[in-house]
């Protein structure tokens, strides 16, 4: 009788701890190793990405923050984040850039004969197609960083400088 008893007692004094055992085991990864699950996982996609992609975790809360191109690859990195093991939730903080547009090309062209105009730059002519600004011309060699500052400041997508320096 007492064997049993003491069995009793063993058994019942194991039980709850086998049962506190094996939930402890399976708590998963820590905070650190999902954050580098994370960035590892965006890397794989695009390793520009992972810099422009700040990823922090808290109690298996992943947040998310940065600026990225478009809206599908905001979608694609919270993917990304939600398939890493032991991610909770993801809170997608991550802001869509707006896309680079260019002026038109008259606008440009206005722009940089203005910006000439002010520098006092003269014997260039400014041709702009597609965005594209071409200077032609004969310049003195002290005007040529005028010129050229005219013609960036209009934003245009390139500068072609085919500039004669006297």
């Amino acid at each position: 009788m007492k064997i049993d008893l003491a069995r009793k007692i063993v058994i019942g004094l194991a039980c709850p701890l086998l049962a506190a055992f094996a939930l402890a085991c399976n708590k998963g990864p820590d905070d650190a190793t999902i954050t580098n699950g994370v960035k590892t996982k965006i890397a794989a996609d695009s390793p520009a990405l992972a810099n422009a992609v700040t990823v922090t975790t808290t109690e298996g809360v992943v947040k998310l923050t940065g600026a990225v191109d478009s809206d599908a690859i905001k979608s694609k990195v919270e993917q990304d984040a939600k398939s890493v093991e032991g991610v909770k939730s993801v809170v997608n903080n991550l802001t869509v850039k707006p896309p680079i547009t260019f002026s038109g090309d008259s606008t440009i062209k206005n722009t940089v004969m203005a910006n000439l105009a002010k520098h006092k730059v003269t014997g260039v002519t400014v041709e702009v197609a597609n965005g594209e600004v071409t200077l032609k011309g004969t310049i003195e060699r002290a005007k040529l960083q005028d010129a050229m500052m005219a013609a960036n400041d209009a934003k245009p997508k390139k500068v072609n400088n085919q500039l004669t320096i006297k």
